[in-house]
């Protein structure tokens, strides 16, 4: 296959690539915690506030 440029990058544009990035989520909370299987909690930090009882005093 004939390059449009002499540029070394274009060949490696052109590579298929042979590695993916895994996707790490936040670290799994100890269960000694007290947000530990916390549905609301996701991919949010935890921020000190239960949210379970947030929502239960509505």
């Amino acid at each position: 296959m004939t390059r449009f440029t002499d540029s070394p990058y274009e060949k490696m544009m052109q590579q298929v690539p042979t590695e993916r990035r895994e996707v790490h989520g936040p670290p799994a909370l100890p269960p000694t915690h007290p947000c530990h299987g916390c549905p609301y909690r996701r991919d949010a930090p935890c921020l000190g506030v239960c949210y379970r009882d947030l929502l239960r005093k509505k």
